[in-house]
């Protein structure tokens, strides 16, 4: 059976601190990870942006995945505080690459069980990571080079949103997370478009230790992000 992913994101109209997320690590999940969201100066160093926290997490089935995401209020009690929430159930279909999401510092693949591509027509979600080995020139590119790729995929129409989210614990690999209209549109500005050519090239300097990408099918949405109504984007159900 192939394994589920969630993601929560929410808007608050506060910077939260350590211990306003009262949460915990979800029962049931093959991982779990929170943060907030970060943000890219000119100089290629980051930020949080305190203001915007995610919770994903990958499960063994999509039931599971589900229940939790019925039951977010209960699991997650900060989410009574947001201004603006969304929420989504993915199925992951293809998955390359390493991250560290083990607080013993262990990379590995964590995405196992896959599921089916999608249809060419489905919305699709993508993650991709990049560890930095040594905090030198090869971070200050990959910063850079995130701050370009973002700045150009915020304004392409067929990105329906794109976060990035800086863990908690700051040991572990920090995702960039975005939803596209379909495959087609991915693969485009992935392969075929500048600045995400360039930045790709990134991965190879030495202080880059690791990366990973992974693309899942949006199977069911709720909740809005900067105005787009998420539910209709997700309404070919789960």
């Amino acid at each position: 059976m192939a394994q589920a992913f969630t993601i929560i994101s929410a808007r608050f109209p506060r910077d939260l601190s350590a211990t306003d997320d009262t949460s915990g690590g979800p029962e049931g999940a093959d991982f779990a990870l929170a943060g907030s969201e970060v943000a890219w100066n000119e100089a290629g160093l980051p930020s949080r942006h305190r203001t915007i926290r995610t919770w994903i997490a990958l499960w063994p089935d999509r039931d599971a995945g589900r229940r939790f995401l019925k039951r977010r209020v209960e699991n997650i009690p900060l989410l009574t505080q947001a201004e603006e929430w969304w929420s989504g159930l993915l199925l992951p279909y293809q998955s390359h690459g390493d991250l560290n999401w083990h607080p013993d510092g262990k990379a590995a693949s964590v995405f196992h069980d896959l599921g089916p591509r999608p249809k060419s027509s489905r919305p699709v979600f993508v993650l991709t990571t990049l560890g930095i080995g040594n905090p030198g020139e090869g971070m200050i590119a990959f910063g850079k080079g995130t701050r370009a790729v973002r700045q150009a995929f915020s304004d392409l129409p067929s990105v329906i949103l794109e976060q990035q989210l800086l863990p908690d614990d700051q040991r572990l690999d920090a995702p960039t997370l975005s939803l596209w209209e379909n495959e087609g549109a991915v693969i485009s500005a992935a392969y075929r478009s500048e600045p995400h050519r360039s930045a790709m090239k990134v991965a190879d300097h030495p202080d880059l230790a690791r990366g990973s990408f992974t693309r899942m099918t949006l199977l069911w949405a709720e909740g809005s992000w900067e105005g787009v109504n998420l539910r209709e984007k997700g309404a070919v159900g789960g």
